[in-house]
This record gives C-alpha cells, sequence and structure tokens, in this order.
C-alpha cells in the first residue's frame, strides 16, 4: 500500500494528481482537498491577466517527476514487501531439487547457487519497480497465478524459469516510458549474464568459481531471454511495441549467451 501524502492514509490504489504528481486517499484525490499546490500555480497562470508566456509542458512534467522519485522510489508496502518475501522464497527453493546432491558435499556451492537465483529474480523485479517509480508511477511488486504456475513447474522441468509475480504499474503512460521500464529487467539479468561469462572465463582452474559462474551465466540468459519474448505481457512485447531495433539489439546478444551458456 502507499501512504496518502495528505494524510498519511494507507491505500491501495491511490490518486495520482496530474498538478502535483502526489499519491491520495480518495477523500483527497481532488486538487482542493489536498492543497495542491500545482493546480493552484494552474490557475493563477490560466487567469492572470499577465501576457507573458506559459511555463512549457515539458518543465512542468519534469518538475512532478522529480517530486515523486525523491518522495516514493524508495517505498515499500506491507503487501510488496510479502509478495516479495513469497516470491524469493519460492526461486530459493528451485535449487533444492537442481542442486540438492551439493546440500552436503559441497555446502558454500549450494549457497551460492541459491544466491544467484534470489539474485536474478530479485534484481529484475526491482529494476522494473524502480525504473516506473523513477518515472512517477505507482509501482508495486504482486504474486500473481500463471508466474506461480511458471515458477512450480520449473522444479519438475529442466528449464528454470523464476517469475512468481511481475511488478504492477498504475497512471497514465507514454509509450516510450513503457519501453524504457519493461526494459530495464531483463538488462540487470543481461548484465549479470555477462559478470558470470567473465568470471567463468578468468577462472577456468577455480572450480567452485567456473561452477557458480555457469549457474549464474545460465539462470539469468535464461531468464532474460523468456521475458523478452515478443508477445503477450512479456516485456519483449512492450519493448518492440516502443522500438523493434532496441528489443533486437537486446534479444539477439541475450539469445547467444543462453547459447553458450547451453553448452
Amino acid at each position: 500500500m502507499v501512504q496518502c501524502d495528505k494524510c498519511g492514509t494507507d491505500v491501495d490504489l491511490p490518486f495520482r494528481c496530474n498538478y502535483c504528481g502526489g499519491y491520495f486517499c480518495p477523500q483527497h484525490r481532488l486538487p482542493e482537498f489536498h492543497d495542491c499546490p500545482g493546480f493552484y500555480q494552474e490557475r493563477r497562470t490560466s487567469y492572470s491577466g499577465d501576457p507573458g508566456p506559459r511555463p512549457s509542458y515539458d518543465y512542468t512534467y519534469q518538475t512532478r517527476r522529480q517530486r515523486t522519485y525523491f518522495n516514493n522510489i524508495f517505498r515499500f508496502s506491507e503487501r510488496e514487501l510479502r509478495d516479495l518475501g513469497i516470491g524469493l522464497l519460492l526461486v530459493s527453493s528451485l535449487p533444492l531439487m537442481w542442486f540438492r546432491g551439493l546440500i552436503f558435499d559441497f555446502p558454500l556451492i549450494f549457497v551460492g547457487a541459491v544466491i544467484i537465483f534470489a539474485a536474478a529474480f530479485l534484481l529484475h523485479e526491482m529494476a522494473h519497480k524502480l525504473m516506473a517509480q523513477r518515472y512517477g508511477y505507482w509501482a508495486e511488486f504482486r504474486i500473481n497465478q500463471m508466474g506461480l504456475i511458471i515458477t512450480l513447474l520449473s522444479f519438475f522441468s529442466p528449464i528454470k524459469l523464476v517469475a512468481p509475480g511481475a511488478v504492477m504499474i498504475a497512471g497514465r503512460m507514454r509509450g516510450d516510458d513503457y519501453g524504457k521500464i519493461s526494459l530495464a529487467g531483463p538488462l540487470t539479468n543481461i548484465a549479470q549474464a555477462l559478470i558470470f561469462l567473465v568470471l567463468s572465463l578468468a577462472f577456468p582452474n577455480n572450480q567452485s568459481v567456473y561452477y557458480l559462474s555457469n549457474i549464474g551465466l545460465y539462470i539469468n540468459s535464461i531468464l532474460a531471454l523468456f521475458n523478452l519474448l515478443p508477445i503477450g505481457m512479456f516485456d519483449g512485447a512492450k519493448i518492440m511495441r516502443w522500438d523493434w531495433r532496441i528489443w533486437l539489439a537486446t534479444a539477439l546478444p541475450t539469445f547467444l549467451l543462453y547459447m553458450y551458456s547451453s553448452f
């Protein structure tokens, strides 16, 4: 939940003011009910006899974004923290099925694998959330039924996909904002995959580092590739609608990373 900027009440679906960019409960959603500074400034500009030029819309839009950024970018509701906890628990349980033979023989490698899985999931979702909040939108992670099914199937499938939920975003969104927010998640997995690729090449004789690097390269590349599918509600479809060239420039190296990790 998000707190109302006027009275502090927790609300599940806050209203975002188009004038000042704040978030409010139903009681204070109208500009005149939360003493909106942007609203009154707009009225003074509209009805003033001053013939001078009005402020540009770009300037006003950037001001609202900046205000929302500082107030809300690191805000987490109790429900979001609960859903993130459930998601992390599910994702961290996947190595129990895949690497259960390592628990007693190589416990440090097993713990490393759990951390890699958790980071692949958490950094992906947080990138979506923080990018959306950076642009002034309400954004929170939520567990969803389809994501749970996909993740649970990974317990019994050789292909491991970690997608127990997704970041929900509210607000009137422009096309390029949607594309950039969608791109942020896969980019974190591509960055992690590249780091693990470098580690595997730099330490081929260190068995532990090499083994964990290959795990990290595989899980991050397949998670990025899965999310970049240009269909349905996947990130790839939103990026494709925004700019197909950016989708191609992202999907092609991701596919190559996945192919390399599979051999």
